[in-house]
């Protein structure tokens, strides 16, 4: 909220969009936002009343942890009695005693937080989504806008408006500038309406060309995706609150290993699709694609603590290795994107029997393609599906189904058919090639990215900028533009491309091109994209963003530019994991 607040300047519109509040104590931002608020959603009302609540007993929720994996002892270490800073966010005062509003000194000397009443005998029309807040005795400074704001309603993204982004060099690490758009009016976001209680309630608007960037007094540690609050100078990218980037690896450059010595190849060129191949208590393996022409897989060891132990090559003698996919035994599979590529699958684990032996999968068929991910539906254990894209204007999506499980089945013959749009409601899988190539062109150009989840498999098309959601029980499927419903700071308008599945409601989402590329994800409960982090500066203009992958324990997340060839590592300050 102090973000949302501060993105509107010093200027707040007040109830009636005439008013504007002027912050005069920055720490007062967050107190004084839930007060417009409220106005806002009880504007009917002219004054609010007190009433205080009788002390009961109360029991913490048994259990009970918000979206980010936060419990209510955390709320207890990290916020005052009766969460002030976070009440409003997840939820969480239905569930922690110690945030309930009637906590002691809840909030002292500012507001005091009382249950919303209306003297109409109907009762309110608005959502009690805030607390009724009352009076505060402190002094705040009104002005009037000289012109009318403009509220931002529009649902279409901007397609006849030419694209133009010039950074301005930051200030302050934590007050970060950008250019944006001259309207000669001011802009006002409209609230989220509707958002499930476990979520929080942020501001939203239409996707702009030119992102701006809130500024910051502080960094916090609470992760809140969206909230562009921190600028890291270094690396040149703008993180989430509550997020902090480091550069592990750079294109060209032998890398650091954690005995003080140096591994013995540079880190390869053009990374790409990637994943995370757990190794138990010998740590982990980010295995790497390249997309160079004479292409490969690259896999970097960690230790347990997340300390880089080796780098290796682990696939050769292939072209443009693109995206791929993790099985669910424990290996990789890495696509070929040329004419006629294929998928190969490769161990990265050096007690494996199948270490350095790629093989290649029948995936692909006898005539290969421009192929890009894979995602497997491992719910029929015995017989796993798997899925691939093919970055191609006819490239039809497949669905390979293996006879059995482990390395082998993905050597030996299996189901394979091809995904065939209907209409706008219906898909089927078909043997007939023709027939779905004709459907890719229609429907789906260019596929990028899938992942398979919960029974319903996700996939971008990159030229018309899709996200399909296919239901495999109904064979039914649901599109949407990516990035047109956005909630928080930052932008996603350019191409989306790899797509990865959180351990809860997020799918993460990478960018290829545009001004800004970026790490997004989209909450699949509400549809809303949000940012995770997005360049600050020119280095990355047109650049891609790839290689999404988490350590097994998901506290570090792995990602990375591949023009720029910089592979970043990005924990959350609080020490959790990434939902």
């Amino acid at each position: 909220f102090v973000v949302a607040l501060a993105a509107l300047g010093d200027g707040i519109p007040g109830a009636d969009g005439a008013d504007a509040v002027n912050i005069v104590e920055p720490e007062n931002r967050y107190r004084i936002y839930l007060k417009r608020q409220l106005v806002k959603r009880k504007s009917d009302q002219d004054d609010f009343e007190s009433i205080d609540s009788p002390s009961l007993p109360c029991t913490d929720t048994p259990g009970w942890a918000d979206l980010l994996g936060n419990t209510c002892e955390w709320y207890e270490q990290k916020d005052e009695p009766g969460c002030p800073a976070y009440v409003a966010l997840w939820g969480v005062e239905e569930h922690c005693c110690y945030c309930k509003s009637n906590s002691t000194n809840a909030i002292t000397n500012e507001s005091t937080l009382m249950p919303s009443t209306s003297d109409s005998e109907e009762g309110t029309t608005f959502p009690t989504l805030m607390p009724v807040i009352a009076p505060s005795d402190n002094s705040i400074e009104i002005q009037v806008p000289t012109q009318t704001p403009t509220i931002l309603t529009s649902t279409e993204r901007p397609s006849d408006v030419p694209i133009s982004f010039t950074p301005t060099p930051s200030t302050s690490p934590l007050s970060p500038t950008t250019t944006a758009p001259t309207t000669g009016q001011p802009t006002i976001a409209q609230p989220v309406s509707e958002v499930p209680s476990d979520y929080p309630t942020l501001l939203t608007r239409t996707p702009t060309l030119n992102p701006s960037v809130a500024q910051s007094d502080s960094p916090t540690e609470q992760f809140l995706p969206g909230e562009l609050l921190l600028s890291n100078k270094e690396l040149g990218i703008e993180l989430s609150s509550g997020l902090e980037a480091k550069l592990i690896a750079s294109t060209g450059k032998k890398l650091e290993l954690v005995d003080g010595k140096k591994s013995s190849l540079s880190f390869h060129s053009r990374m790409d699709g990637a994943g995370i191949i757990d190794l138990g208590d010998r740590g982990y393996v980010y295995v790497s694609n390249s997309e160079e022409s004479a292409g490969g897989v690259y896999g970097l060891q960690f230790n347990l603590a997340g300390e880089i132990v080796d780098y290796k090559n682990l696939l050769s003698n292939t072209k443009r290795n693109c995206g791929g996919g993790l099985t669910p035994w424990n290996t990789w599979v890495s696509c070929e994107e040329w004419k006629r590529g294929q998928c190969w699958q490769v161990s990265a684990d050096p007690n494996s029997q199948n270490y350095l032996m790629a093989q290649k999968t029948m995936i692909g068929g006898s005539q290969g393609g421009r192929f890009e991910s894979v995602a497997t539906d491992n719910r029929i254990e015995q017989s796993p599906v798997f899925f691939a894209t093919e970055d191609s204007k006819f490239g039809a999506m497949r669905r390979f189904q293996a006879n059995s499980t482990g390395w082998h089945s993905l050597h030996t013959d299996g189901d394979l058919t091809y995904l065939r749009i209907i209409d706008d409601k219906n898909f089927e899988w078909t043997k007939n090639l023709t027939a779905a190539r004709e459907s890719a062109y229609s429907y789906y150009q260019h596929s990028e990215g899938v992942s398979f989840y919960d029974g319903r498999l996700y996939f971008t098309a990159k030229s018309t900028q899709k996200l399909f959601v296919l239901d495999l029980e109904s064979s039914t499927y649901q599109l949407e533009t990516t990035g047109l419903s956005f909630q928080g700071r930052g932008s996603f308008n350019a191409s989306p491309d790899q797509v990865i599945k959180g351990t809860k409601r997020f799918l993460y989402l990478t960018e290829s091109g545009g001004e800004t590329p970026g790490v997004y994800v989209r909450d699949i409960h509400t549809g809303k994209y949000m940012t995770i982090f997005e360049a600050g500066d020119e280095r990355y203009l047109k650049d891609e963003t790839v290689g999404i992958a988490f350590s097994p324990g998901r506290h570090m997340m792995y990602a990375g530019y591949q023009n720029a060839g910089v592979l970043i590592e990005l924990r959350r300050i609080d020490d959790l994991p990434f939902p």
